[in-house]
């Protein structure tokens, strides 16, 4: 396994996380396509502000996996609070009448999230898990447009 590590004039290494967030409630917001394209445009928007790649990404109904690589200028905790904090502002203020069956008050995403530091395991293996893995636990939803054009710069 080849290892890609991150050159700077002061640093080697990497920084690669996988990520899963959920929606408040376990509700299955993600079911509706608009709302997960939505949700991680603003999620890719933050990301690209913050200098974080997205390797891979999937959705269930109700939550968000993300690869995260090059996880350099923040924490891990800052990380998803901002891009938890981004998207969920976002999405109220924009969007509300989308997942407002679902949700309620001014929750987005529930408190906590799930977090492991993937340095060991390389890029390839984690795009296969959280893009082919997970299909037995929820029906495969249709990666948005602008996700596949994301994804067409990235690899």
């Amino acid at each position: 396994m080849e290892k890609e590590l991150i050159l700077s004039s002061h640093a080697v290494g990497e920084s690669n996380f996988h990520i899963q967030l959920t929606p408040a409630f376990r509700r299955p917001i993600f079911g509706n396509e608009k709302v997960a394209e939505l949700t991680l445009a603003y999620i890719l928007e933050k990301l690209v502000d913050m200098k974080v790649q997205i390797v891979a990404y999937n959705y269930g109904p109700d939550h968000l996996h993300l690869f995260v690589a090059n996880v350099r200028f923040v924490s891990e905790i800052e990380l998803v609070k901002n891009i938890k904090g981004y998207s969920s502002r976002m999405m109220r203020k924009n969007f509300w009448s989308l997942f407002r069956k679902y949700l309620w008050g001014k929750k987005f995403w529930t408190e906590g999230h799930f977090y492991r530091s993937v340095g060991a395991v390389n890029k390839e293996t984690m795009k296969h898990y959280i893009e082919d893995c997970q299909d037995k636990h929820w029906e495969k939803i249709e990666k948005p447009k602008i996700v596949k054009d994301f994804q067409k710069k990235l690899f």
